[in-house]
C-alpha cells in the first residue's frame, strides 16, 4: 500500500488538472502557455540550483552512467523487434523504437521522485539529466532513424545537436554541473531564493498541465493498439534497468531515483518528434495518453518492489 499512497498525491493533482481542462475552467491554450513557463523557467531554475549544489563525489556514480547508457543502447532494439514481429509499418516501428527510452522526466518524473525519494532524489535526478540528457536524445533519435530508414541521417543528427544547444534543460544541467565541478556553487541569498521560488512552482503546475492534456474518453479503444509499447515502457525498461544495477551496483538513492525515471510514462515530446521526423505521430499521442494513465498502477508496483527487495 505504501506505493499507492506515494503516487496518490500525483494522481490527485493530475485529476484536478483533468477536471480543470474538462470543465474548461482553464482553456487548453492557457495550459500550453503554462507548460512553456515550466519548461523554460521553473524546471531549469530547479535543475541549476540542485545540480550546482550536489555532492559529485557521492552522487556522480560512474555505475549509474554506465547502467543508464547501457539501457539506452539495449532497450530500443526490443521495441523495434517487437514491432517487426507484429508486422507494423515502418513509421509505427520507428515511433515504437523512439518512445521506449524517452521517459516523462520533467512533468511526471520530477514530482514522483520528490514525493517517493525526497530532495536527495531530486539532486540525483539533476545529475542524471546533466550526465545523460544529451546522450539520451541522440541515441533515441538515432535508433528511431534506423528503424525508419535503415540508416542515420547526417542532417537529423545535426538538427538534433542544434536543438540540444538551445534546450533549457540541457543548458541548465550543464551549467549546474560545471558550477559544481569548479566549486562555484554558493549563490547570493537573493539569487538562491529566486531559483528556489521558481523551482518550487515546477512540480504542482507540471502535474496540473499534464492532467489537463489527458484524453480519457477513448482510452478503452486505445489500449488494444498501444498495449505492447506501454508494457515495454512501463514494465520492461524498469526491469532491464534493475537487472543492469545488479551488475553495476549504486547507492540506494541513485537506484530508486533512476528506476523510477525509467518507469515513467512516454515523454510528451515524442508526439512532436514523431511528427517532425515523419513517423507515426498518432500512435505516439495514443501511447503517451495510455502510458500516463497506466503508470498510476505500475509506478506503485515498482515502489512496492523496491521497498521489498531493494532496501
Amino acid at each position: 500500500m505504501h506505493g499507492f499512497f506515494v503516487i496518490l498525491p500525483v494522481v490527485l493533482v493530475m485529476a484536478a488538472g483533468w477536471m480543470l481542462g474538462k470543465r474548461r475552467v482553464v482553456l487548453p491554450e492557457a495550459f500550453a502557455q503554462i507548460n512553456k513557463a515550466i519548461y523554460w523557467v521553473a524546471i531549469p531554475a530547479l535543475i541549476l540550483r540542485m545540480t550546482s549544489s550536489a555532492d559529485m563525489s557521492t552522487l556522480a556514480d560512474k555505475n549509474m552512467v554506465l547502467a543508464v547508457y547501457a539501457s539506452f543502447l539495449l532497450a530500443p532494439p526490443f521495441a523495434w523487434f517487437a514491432a517487426r514481429m507484429a508486422g507494423e509499418k515502418r513509421e509505427k516501428k520507428a515511433t515504437s523504437t523512439l518512445m521506449l527510452i524517452r521517459s516523462n522526466t520533467v512533468f511526471m518524473g520530477l514530482p514522483v521522485v520528490t514525493i517517493a525519494v525526497g530532495m536527495k532524489g531530486v539532486e540525483v535526478l539533476s545529475l542524471y539529466l546533466a550526465f545523460t540528457f544529451i546522450g539520451y536524445q541522440i541515441i533515441s533519435i538515432s535508433w528511431a532513424q534506423l528503424a525508419l530508414s535503415g540508416g542515420i541521417s547526417r542532417s537529423t543528427v545535426k538538427e538534433t545537436l542544434k536543438n540540444l544547444a538551445k534546450n533549457p534543460l540541457v543548458v541548465s544541467s550543464l551549467a549546474g554541473f560545471g558550477l559544481s565541478v569548479f566549486g562555484w556553487n554558493t549563490f547570493p541569498s537573493w539569487l538562491d531564493e529566486t531559483l528556489k521560488l521558481l523551482g518550487n512552482t515546477a512540480s504542482g503546475m507540471a502535474l496540473l498541465s499534464l492532467g489537463a492534456s489527458l484524453k480519457l474518453d477513448g482510452l478503452s479503444g486505445i489500449l488494444p493498439r498501444v498495449w505492447r509499447d506501454a508494457t515495454l515502457k512501463l514494465l520492461f525498461l524498469p526491469a532491464l534497468t534493475w537487472c543492469l544495477f545488479l551488475f553495476l551496483p549504486v547507492d540506494p538513492v541513485v537506484f530508486r531515483t533512476v528506476l523510477l525515471i525509467s518507469a515513467m510514462p512516454v515523454a510528451v515530446d515524442c508526439f512532436i518528434l514523431s511528427q517532425v521526423l515523419g513517423m507515426d505521430e498518432a500512435h505516439a499521442a495514443e501511447t503517451i495518453s495510455a502510458s500516463t494513465v497506466l503508470s498510476s498502477l505500475t509506478v506503485p508496483f515498482w515502489i512496492t518492489m523496491m521497498d521489498l527487495f531493494a532496501r
